[in-house]
């Protein structure tokens, strides 16, 4: 009964509609410095999170190819002047990542064009060790561009949440639902977290990222259905070796 809810109300990437953080508040100048505003032809479409001056984490579902890609950094406000960007030159996304539900491996390393000058507005996101564990119940913080999931400000939002035991988020979204690819964050109550074009944005934990947007039940942040991000512990390994050809 619980999975045949899960599917009526309906269950999509986040990328897919675009409203973005769900109940969330102003972020100020600095708050998030390795958050990064992922474009196409100069749009915003998802979040993402910088590695190290030429090499940004995001989503594979917020990309296919470098064509009209680039990021902005260093700015809360994506309807300003700031022309802070630079192109994406490459991507590659995780080789077993799979456009079907439930999405696993949903993480993907873009290579820039030139160096992000590293900066207190603009600095590398800490990553957790290669299959580090998140504490169940800690607190984590989620930063994007979007609203309250009625209206879409460009100014960059926060919500804070709670990281979701491995079981817990299982019991939330059925047995599909893997301790290796996937973690929940959300708050028992509800309606604050992700939505749509949070996707390939940040979760951090204790300093560290352990999540990257993946996917979520529609309407965005329901009671009893938390957010579903590509577990980044899982990943380090492989970010790095990207990071590195």
């Amino acid at each position: 009964m619980k999975q045949l809810l899960f599917f009526i109300l309906y269950v999509t990437y986040a990328y897919a509609f675009p409203t973005k953080v769900v109940n969330g508040s102003d972020a100020s100048e600095g708050e998030f410095p390795y958050i990064v505003s992922l474009r196409s032809y100069g749009g915003h479409i998802c979040g993402a999170s910088i590695l190290d001056s030429l090499h940004i984490l995001t989503a594979a579902h917020c990309v296919s190819s470098s064509s009209g890609l680039s990021v902005q950094y260093g700015v809360i406000d994506i309807s300003s002047d700031n022309h802070n960007s630079v192109n994406v030159i490459k991507v590659t996304r995780h080789e077993k990542y799979s456009s079907f539900f439930p999405y696993p491996n949903d993480v993907a390393v873009l290579k820039l064009e030139s160096d992000i000058p590293i900066s207190a507005l603009a600095s590398p996101v800490n990553l957790p060790e290669q299959d580090e564990q998140p504490i169940s119940n800690s607190a984590s913080i989620l930063a994007g561009w979007g609203s309250t999931g009625i209206t879409s400000p460009k100014r960059l939002q926060k919500v804070e949440l709670k990281v979701y035991s491995h079981e817990d988020c299982a019991n939330a979204h059925g047995s599909q639902i893997s301790n290796i690819y996937h973690l929940c964050s959300g708050v028992p109550e509800g309606w604050k977290g992700q939505c749509s074009g949070d996707s390939g944005g940040p979760l951090v934990s204790n300093g560290k990222q352990v999540g990257t947007v993946s996917w979520s039940v529609k309407p965005c942040a329901i009671v009893g259905y938390p957010g579903v991000y590509a577990k980044v512990s899982s990943y380090v390994d492989w970010i790095r070796q990207r990071m590195e050809e």
